[in-house]
């Protein structure tokens, strides 16, 4: 049955369930599965939902891209030759690809070149450099490859040739002499996001130069295509930019008129309408690597730049005969490594194995050391020797980092490069011994016996009862699924298989029938076929799974994709794990936990931004909300962030006592818990406030802050009075006030931070709607209160039952939105109304007509929301001097 796993559920966080369900209109268990995924905020995950592709970043945040552009641009303009010098795999061919479409689109000369995987192995070379250069070459642009190619860089710049590096690399300590260095992992690249593969970073090129080159705003997303493909095949994090990408990218190859794709579509069997990335990453990607792997990974190339049908049909076919070829190699070396592993059992006793061989293929040993990880379950180290040099390829496990590994050892080594979980390098045949020596014991000193026991990830543990075909489409808004975003895998325990029999190739998977508590579903186990022994000797089994919807012959049902199995009450336990620094205040515990208690309606006050519920409060005495000036002040201008949760945890490494105002309660508890999953070294200087808070935390809150333990606060802007001269070294604003005199309530500080943008005004806007109810929606409410007073008989009314009344026409609806419809139509003399608690007592007077003027409290309440959108506008726009003044 292979290596028994170690089952892992992480324990559901209640809290944020809750106010993502509320906030975002989703299920309790998507919820869940977006907090197991790291997105603590309603901003992350409505960002994770949505993945819009205007959310991708500008590609002038990266560093060097002025410089690029401005050299591509002129090798244009003087008709100079540009060379895109590429990788063999499927990112570099597909990054090579589309940089070389963009380029010619431009009218740019330009060529391509890809090393031989075997001849010339990976990155840069200088004969290859040389001979380009002797052919007229004098701009080079490479495409996941050149931030390790220091020495290459030096020697083309004497021979005059300019090299421009776009890769994705970790990169060394000191950078290539380059033109430009496009890397968004360069420690001084203040690029957010970090993960895209090579032809990402290609990609972002592209966006740069038709932007400057005047093209339209959209014509890079004719490449989307290729750029998904090259994504899903190098094995990135499917989050952030490179889910955007692929989640987009998906649906052009799914209607992609490129020759090459539908050719090789076709030849791998596949159907174009129903494209995920298992297909691409199963299907496509292992042909278009097997040019590489076994030769010239220039046919990928041209496939993917075909024109003509059937010539790229012909291509694809030639693919695919290297796709087979390479898979018999690949069984053959694996038998050999196997052979050799059972030969010399010695090897598999430390915890990283090194094996070497003259016989191998150096094409395929990066994929068999993935079959012997599968297998071994430790970090695996392949070798191919030829005439006294070993070409080698690494693949790791979580815990160990291949590329700090490969730093560790590298006295041993010629060249290395890559990432933490897979890496490549060279080195002399006669250090082989003495890096193997080296790498196992530095395995031995970073992997413990726990590293090395696999793990089997649930995000929840269920009921089959619960997988209704709804609740398993709507976690399909969670795809596309993929490295760093798998698909949900979810556990039932005590589940009884009705019937299995082997399917597939040799029989090596599993169809099955499994029903608990008189839910039958039906379920397929790829590779798990050595199962059938236990499911026959077992009544119950656990089984872990992927829900999906499964489409046959026009009937439409809930499948199952069984993950792994195990008898019911087996020694393998399932364990609880809790997220990495989760915040657990344990003054705030009982705070926390009283948000539960509230009746509906409070909690949507929680939701609330506390600026909009102090106002509506205090609608007759706003003037009591402007607190003394505070002198001047420093002003740190972050509005419009491109990725400010990024730039709030920066601001957190300072050091500095800070204060975070955050718009609500609900924002204060997001706060705290992304903030603690990523700087788990502050959960002891971690503090928060907000109005729901008990007075017992406030006591503690205060005994804190005179010991001089309160480092970090997240609040909303009104404080205790206790802590309003609390003197804090930064204020940061994580939210646009509504009105000026919300910007002096805060405690006294130094500096102020703002870190709000448009997004944030554009959610605001919803917020602000709820001050001033339209003509239309109070005269519904009004006709609802009516029919209940004279049909039904009724005079009373809870304020939950108004409050959800009013939230199906604003989402942001709350208490404050309640009281003040009911004093309008007081002051209309529409009704007479006592609120006593949470309910009001009301009696409906006939006969009685009024203009919505006539109200105070509306024409306060339109005026209000007019001067908050106004005011928030002005903070957006005010130069850095008016702030000051704002603030102070």
């Amino acid at each position: 049955m292979g290596r028994q796993k170690r089952w892992r559920v992480k324990s559901p966080n209640a809290l944020l369930q809750k106010i993502m369900s509320a906030e975002l209109g989703i299920s309790n268990i998507l919820a869940q599965l977006l907090i197991n995924r790291g997105i603590y905020t309603v901003e992350q995950a409505r960002a994770f939902l949505g993945g819009e592709l205007d959310r991708l970043f500008s590609p002038w945040l990266m560093k060097d891209m002025d410089k690029a552009v401005e050299r591509i641009l002129l090798a244009r303009q003087n008709n100079e030759v540009v060379l895109v010098y590429g990788d063999y795999d499927v990112d570099g061919i597909t990054g090579t690809t589309i940089l070389l479409l963009a380029l010619r689109k431009l009218g740019c000369n330009a060529t391509c070149y890809i090393p031989h995987r075997l001849e010339e192995g990976y990155g840069l070379n200088q004969e290859a450099l040389g001979k380009a250069y002797e052919q007229g070459v004098s701009l080079v642009v490479t495409v996941d490859c050149g931030i390790s190619g220091v020495e290459e860089v030096a020697a083309a710049s004497l021979m005059g040739l300019d090299i421009v590096i776009t890769d994705h690399h970790e990169p060394p300590e000191i950078l290539p002499g380059a033109v430009a260095v496009l890397d968004p992992k360069r420690h001084d690249c203040p690029y957010p996001f970090k993960e895209l593969a090579g032809v990402g970073v290609a990609m972002k090129l592209i966006q740069a130069l038709f932007q400057q080159a005047g093209l339209g705003p959209r014509e890079w997303e004719a490449y989307l295509d290729l750029v998904c493909l090259g994504t899903v095949a190098d094995i990135v994090p499917l989050q952030g930019e490179n889910r955007i990408i692929v989640k987009h990218g998906l649906s052009k190859i799914n209607t992609t008129s490129r020759p090459g794709l539908q050719a090789l579509i076709k030849i791998s069997g596949l159907r174009k309408d129903s494209f995920g990335t298992r297909e691409l990453g199963f299907g496509l990607a292992p042909r278009l690597n097997a040019a590489g792997r076994m030769g010239d990974a220039t046919l990928g190339v041209e496939l993917l730049l075909a024109t003509e049908p059937q010539a790229a049909e012909e291509m694809a076919e030639r693919l695919n005969k290297g796709n087979q070829e390479r898979q018999q190699v690949e069984a053959k070396v694996l038998a050999e490594a196997l052979a050799l592993l059972e030969n010399n059992p010695n090897m598999i006793q430390g915890k990283a194995i090194v094996l070497a061989s003259s016989n191998w293929h150096p094409g395929v040993i990066g994929i068999v050391a993935s079959r012997l990880v599968d297998r071994f379950y430790r970090p695996v180290f392949m070798i191919s020797i030829e005439e006294g040099k070993g070409k080698g390829s690494a693949r790791s496990i979580p815990g160990f980092n291949l590329y700090q590994a490969m730093i560790n050892c590298q006295e041993h080594l010629e060249q290395f490069g890559g990432h933490a979980m897979a890496a490549g390098f060279s080195l002399d045949e006669n250090k082989i011994d003495q890096f193997r020596q080296a790498m196992v014991l530095y395995a031995e000193d970073k992997l413990t016996e726990e590293h090395l026991i696999p793990n089997l990830d649930l995000d929840a543990m269920v009921d089959l009862s619960e997988l209704s075909m709804d609740t398993v489409m709507e976690l399909e808004q969670l795809s596309p699924f993929g490295h760093c975003n798998p698909g949900p895998v979810l556990g039932c325990c005590d589940t009884t298989v009705l019937n299995c029999r082997e399917v597939g190739k040799n029989g090596g998977h599993l169809k099955m029938r499994v029903s608990r508590e008189q839910v039958v579903l039906d379920g397929i186990g790829f590779n798990l076929a050595s199962y059938s022994e236990m499911l026959a000797a077992s009544d119950t089994v656990d089984m872990a799974f992927v829900p999906s919807i499964n489409v046959w012959n026009g009937r439409t049902s809930v499948q199952l994709e069984v993950k792994e199995l195990k008898e019911s009450g087996g020694t393998t336990s399932v364990i609880k794990e809790t997220y990495p620094g989760q915040f657990e205040d344990a003054e705030a515990d009982s705070s926390l936990n009283s948000l539960f208690k509230l009746p509906r309606e409070k909690f949507f006050d929680s939701l609330a931004p506390a600026g909009i519920i102090e106002l509506c409060r205090r609608r007759e005495d706003t003037g009591s909300l402007i607190e003394k000036p505070r002198g001047t002040i420093h002003i740190e201008d972050f509005r419009n962030c491109p990725e400010r949760m990024a730039q709030l945890l920066k601001l957190l490494k300072n050091n500095c006592s800070t204060l975070i105002v955050a718009e609500s309660t609900s924002q204060v508890l997001q706060l705290a818990h992304y903030i603690s999953s990523k700087l788990g070294e502050v959960l002891d200087r971690l503090a928060v406030f907000h109005p729901q808070m008990e007075e017992s935390h406030i006591d503690r809150l205060m005994e804190r802050q005179q010991e001089g333990k309160l480092d970090i606060l997240i609040s909303t802007g009104f404080l205790p009075e206790e802590l309003k001269n609390y003197k804090f070294e930064q204020t940061v604003y994580f939210h646009l006030p509504y009105l000026e005199s919300e910007c002096k309530l805060v405690a006294a500080t130094s500096k102020v931070i703002l870190l709000a943008g448009e997004s944030q005004i554009r959610e605001a806007a919803e917020h602000i709607k709820t001050i001033a109810p339209q003509r239309e929606v109070l005269g519904e409410l009004y006709k609802t209160l009516k029919y209940r007073y004279d049909k039904l008989g009724q005079n009373q009314v809870s304020l939950e039952e108004v409050c959800l009344f009013l939230r199906t026409y604003y989402s942001k609806a709350a208490s404050h939105t309640v009281d003040i419809s009911f004093y309008v139509f007081r002051e209309m003399g529409l009704i007479n109304y006592v609120k006593a608690g949470n309910n009001y007592s009301f009696k409906i007077n006939h006969n009685v007509r009024s203009d919505l003027q006539n109200s105070p409290t509306y024409r306060w309440a339109i005026q209000t929301s007019d001067k908050c959108q106004k005011f928030q506008r002005r903070l957006l726009t005010a130069k850095v001097e008016e702030l000051k003044n704002l603030f102070s």
